[in-house]
C-alpha cells in the first residue's frame, strides 16, 4: 500500500542527484529508517522498554536496532531470556 506525500524540500538538498523516481524512493525509504532507529534509541535511552520491544513497536530489524546502538557506544542490556532468544535465532 502506498500513500501519496507532496513535501518541498531545499533545491540544494537534491543537488546532483538522479532525479529518476526510484532513486528518490530510496533516499526518502533510507531516512525513514534513520528517523525510526534515532527515535528507537531515544525511547531506550529513556528507557520506555528493551531495544527488542521497541524495535517491534517502530516497526523495525531488532537486529538493526542492536547494531545502531553499538554503533553509538549504547550497550544493550541483555538478561537471560535475551540471550536465549538470541542463541535460539543462530540455531
Amino acid at each position: 500500500m502506498e500513500q501519496e506525500i507532496t513535501v518541498k524540500i531545499p533545491r540544494d538538498w537534491i543537488e546532483g542527484l538522479p532525479s529518476e523516481e526510484l532513486t528518490l524512493k530510496q533516499i526518502v525509504r533510507l531516512g525513514i529508517h534513520q528517523y525510526k532507529v534515532e527515535r528507537a534509541l531515544k525511547l531506550y535511552c529513556d528507557g520506555v522498554g528493551s531495544l527488542g520491544y521497541i524495535a517491534e513497536q517502530i516497526g523495525i530489524n531488532k537486529q538493526d536496532l542492536i547494531c545502531a546502538a553499538r554503533h553509538q557506544n549504547i550497550v544493550p542490556e541483555a538478561s537471560d531470556l535475551t540471550i536465549n532468544e538470541e542463541l535460539a535465532e543462530w540455531r
